[in-house]
C-alpha cells in the first residue's frame, strides 16, 4: 500500500534498511555489528543508491514504459559498478597490506590466486537488493492503477445509475399527470387527493431518491401511495391487489428498483371494457426480496412485442445488472392470459437490519 506522507515513508524505509542490515545476524544468532572497514560502508552507500535510482528513476521511467533495453543497460551497469568497485577496492587494501607486512604475496601460480568473492558477492548482493526494489515499486504502482481503476469504475457505475434515475423519474411523472389530467376532464372529485398523492410521491423523488439506499419499508411504502394514485383513475371493475410481507426487521434496497415493473402493469394492464385484477407480491425472506405482478393481457400482440420497450423496466433491468450482477433473476411474459413478471433478487449482507 502506498503512503502518502512523506514523513512517515521515510521512517517505514529507514526501519526496512534497519532490518536488512540486521537480518542475517539474527538468523544466525550472531552479534549484530556496525560496519568496520571503508569496503563495508561502500558497498552499503552503492547498494543504497542504487536501490533509490532503480526504485525511484528507473522502474516509473523505464520499465513500466517498456524501456527494457534501456532499464536493463541501467541495472547492468550497477551490477557493473558495484563488482568492480569492491574489487578494486579488494586489491587495493591486499596490496596495501602486503606492503606493510601484514599479508603475505599471493602465489605466482594463477590458479591458486584468491578468488575474487569480495566483487561477486556485492554484485550479487546489489542484484537481490535491486530485485528487491523492482518487486516493491511494480506491486506499489499495480496496487495505485487497480484502485484508480476501481475509481474509475465506481465513478462510471454512479454516472451509469444517475443517468438511468433521472430517465426514470420523468416517465414515472408523465404517466402520472396523465392520470390526473384524465381525472380533470371528467372533474372527478378525486382529483384534488390524487395532486396530494402526487406532492406526497414528489416529495419521495426530490429528497429520498438522492441516496445511495433507502430502507426497503419505504419503498413498498412509496408503492402503495402509487397504486392508491393509480385507483383513483381506475374503472370499478379493475381490482388491484397488493400484499406485501417483508418480514421482521427492516433491509436495505436502492430507491426506485421495484416500481417500473408495478407502473409497467398499470400502464399496459388495464382493461375499460373486460375489466381484470392486477395483482402485486411483495415478499422479503432473509436476505431473498421477491416482487410478483400480475396484470391481464391486453392487446396481446402488440404487449408482447413491446415488453422490453419501456425505458423505465429498460433501465430497471440496466441498473439491476449493475447493482447485482448475478444476484439477481428476472422474467417477464405471457401466462395464459395474464402478463407475469417475477423478480428475485438476493439483498446484500450489509442490507439486512434489525431495527
Amino acid at each position: 500500500m502506498r503512503v502518502n506522507n512523506l514523513p512517515l515513508r521515510i521512517l517505514i524505509h529507514l526501519g526496512l534498511w534497519v532490518i536488512l542490515y540486521t537480518l542475517p545476524s539474527l538468523v544466525i544468532q550472531s552479534t549484530v555489528r556496525l560496519p568496520n572497514s571503508f569496503g563495508e560502508v561502500m558497498n552499503w552507500v552503492m547498494v543504497i543508491i542504487f536501490f533509490y535510482i532503480n526504485f525511484l528513476w528507473l522502474v516509473p521511467a523505464f520499465l513500466n514504459r517498456k524501456r527494457f533495453l534501456i532499464y536493463f543497460g541501467g541495472i547492468l551497469l550497477m551490477l557493473s559498478s558495484s563488482y568492480f568497485s569492491n574489487e578494486a577496492y579488494h586489491r587495493y587494501s591486499m596490496r596495501k597490506e602486503i606492503a606493510a607486512g601484514t599479508m603475505q604475496s599471493p602465489p605466482s601460480d594463477s590458479r591458486r590466486r584468491p578468488p575474487r568473492f569480495r566483487g561477486y558477492f556485492s554484485a550479487l548482493f546489489c542484484f537481490a537488493i535491486l530485485a528487491l526494489g523492482t518487486s516493491m515499486r511494480v506491486t506499489e504502482e499495480w496496487y495505485i492503477n487497480e484502485k484508480q481503476v476501481k475509481e474509475m469504475e465506481n465513478q462510471k457505475l454512479g454516472a451509469e445509475l444517475s443517468l438511468l434515475k433521472s430517465q426514470i423519474n420523468p416517465h414515472f411523472f408523465f404517466n402520472t399527470l396523465n392520470s390526473i389530467y384524465s381525472l380533470a376532464i371528467i372533474r372527478s372529485d378525486h382529483t384534488s387527493e390524487a395532486v396530494l398523492k402526487l406532492s406526497e410521491l414528489m416529495r419521495y423523488i426530490i429528497y429520498d431518491t438522492e441516496r445511495t439506499v433507502v430502507p426497503l419499508s419505504k419503498e413498498a411504502e412509496y408503492i402503495a401511495n402509487y397504486i392508491e394514485l393509480q385507483r383513483l383513475r381506475l374503472p370499478a371493475d379493475v381490482k388491484v391487489i397488493l400484499k406485501s410481507d417483508l418480514g421482521t426487521g427492516d433491509a436495505i434496497i436502492e430507491p426506485l428498483l421495484l416500481l417500473p415493473f408495478v407502473e409497467n402493469a398499470f400502464k399496459h394492464g388495464v382493461d375499460a371494457e373486460n375489466g381484470g385484477t392486477i395483482s402485486i407480491r411483495i415478499i422479503r425472506r432473509g436476505n431473498e426480496l421477491t416482487l410478483h405482478v400480475e396484470n391481464p393481457l391486453v392487446f396481446v400482440s402488440n404487449h408482447i412485442k413491446d415488453k422490453h420497450a419501456g425505458i423505465g423496466v429498460n433501465n430497471t433491468l440496466k441498473r439491476l445488472e449493475l447493482l447485482y450482477k448475478d444476484d439477481f433473476t428476472f422474467t417477464a411474459g405471457p401466462v395464459k392470459k395474464q402478463y407475469v413478471v417475477d423478480l428475485r433478487l438476493k439483498l446484500k449482507d450489509d442490507a439486512v437490519s434489525d431495527s
